[in-house]
């Protein structure tokens, strides 16, 4: 990966082998989504069928189940994933991806069109409907258009997005996702003249501190904060904010996070200009944010600058020459460990405001977005080897000193640990989304 300033921020590469594939068997679906009874089966009676279509549990919780296998279908159309979610032992919700940007080859704009009514027409034919025109949806990150059919106890929820150029000069047309949620009914109905619950309404609502737990050993942590599997590519950014969007109680996907971020599925997302674009949602989805430490360029020049001077006070290694081009890769390849080590300690006031940060927003319930660098400290328990992530700071030890983080990579990701001084040597960028009050 080449990570270049003046942005320097998180970024997750997945790297695609090109080899010859062999058939894929198809993987259908149909045979639990078209079920009568479907809602009214215990976890238990799905178990064997979703292990054939290769569903895995995304956390440790078990109620969250995601297949990406190839040959994933329904109504003989091929899937890129499917997630189902379970509530009180039963399946409440299941999620079906047909396209999105992340995953798919990119689309024309007629290519797009012609899928959506292609989709369109294979859930009419499934469920003996026509479907209802929900239009846009005005609490959605990205107002996606929807479509819904109310059938045989299920309501199948179609939705999508594209982004269209405002200027000649821009992309005309880009595909960006294509979505299918199905939902027992009856669903909740509104009664006559009241006002929907907003998502900003609910984010406001959240009381941060009811979900902090102190446990004996003094671990002080958050609770409940969703596992989101970003899958085999660079969506580390947006995976984390929906997060941390779905633990303030609002409805946010990956997906829409990628299209307002113009996320890029191999280099990943600019964490500024995901920031930038939530503060341009701020009042929809009743969220602050605060960039609390952030790289610029000053920044990192000022670090290769300390680095070699330690290189040569200690002798320990050659000084490091940045091309005129200067990217953070070509500097992360060459450091030693424990002197970038070394200087990163030097400031104890920043250090010290490191912790304080953690400290203060865990008290209070709010998780934190963590840019770092891997590959400078040794990790036993990392997919990625190196390069720019996103991960979630979601509670600390003050007696161990010692951070306790999560990373969007499903299950065995859901709550790690760190030493304190270990996070901080690794950190380049430390931001919060927190409800507005």
């Amino acid at each position: 990966m080449r990570l270049t300033l003046p942005w320097l921020t998180s970024m997750l590469v997945a790297t695609a082998c090109l080899i010859a594939q062999p058939a894929i068997t198809p993987l259908p679906l149909d045979a639990i989504l078209l079920r009568a009874n479907m809602w009214e089966l215990d976890q238990q009676a799905l178990d064997a069928e979703l292990t054939a279509l290769h569903f895995e549990w995304i956390s440790a919780a078990r109620d969250v189940a995601r297949s990406s296998a190839p040959g994933l279908v329904f109504r003989h159309r091929s899937l890129n994933e499917a997630i189902f979610a379970y509530r009180n032992g039963k399946l409440a919700e299941a999620r079906l991806s047909y396209f999105n940007r992340g995953d798919s080859p990119a689309l024309r704009e007629d290519e797009f069109e012609a899928l959506l009514a292609g989709i369109t027409a294979d859930l009419s034919s499934a469920t003996g409907v026509e479907p209802a025109e929900r239009g846009r949806d005005p609490g959605n990150v990205v107002r996606a258009q929807g479509r819904f059919w109310d059938a045989g106890g299920t309501r199948y929820l179609l939705e999508w997005s594209a982004t269209k150029a405002s200027n000649a000069r821009a992309i005309p047309f880009r595909a960006e996702f294509i979505r299918l949620t199905l939902r027992p009914l009856p669903l909740m109905r509104m009664p006559v003249g009241a006002v929907p619950v907003r998502t900003r309404d609910t984010v406001k609502a959240f009381v941060g501190r009811e979900h902090v737990e102190r446990l004996p050993n003094g671990d002080a942590k958050l609770k409940d904060l969703p596992m989101v599997d970003q899958g085999q590519k660079g969506y580390c950014v947006v995976a984390s904010v929906e997060r941390i969007m779905r633990y303030y109680g609002a409805t946010v996907d990956q997906h829409e996070l990628a299209q307002i971020a113009n996320t890029d599925a191999s280099l990943g997302t600019s964490t500024g200009a995901m920031l930038s674009s939530l503060r341009r949602l701020t009042g929809r989805l009743g969220i602050k944010v605060r960039s609390l430490y952030q790289w610029d360029v000053r920044d990192f020049l000022k670090l290769v600058d300390d680095y070699n001077r330690a290189t040569k006070r200690g002798k320990l290694a050659a000084e490091l020459r940045l091309p005129y081009a200067i990217d953070s890769d070509t500097f992360f390849a060459e450091v030693k460990p424990e002197i970038y080590r070394e200087v990163r300690m030097k400031s104890a006031a920043d250090f010290g405001r490191f912790q304080r940060d953690i400290h203060r927003n865990i008290d209070e319930g709010v998780p934190l977005l963590w840019s770092v660098h891997l590959g400078i400290i040794r990790e036993t328990n990392s997919p990625q080897p190196t390069g720019g992530h996103m991960r979630i700071i979601l509670g600390y030890n003050q007696a161990t000193s010692e951070i306790l983080y999560s990373d969007s990579w499903g299950q065995g990701h859901e709550e790690k640990r760190m030493p304190m001084d270990d996070a901080w040597t690794i950190t380049n960028g430390l931001s919060i989304l927190q409800p507005l009050s």
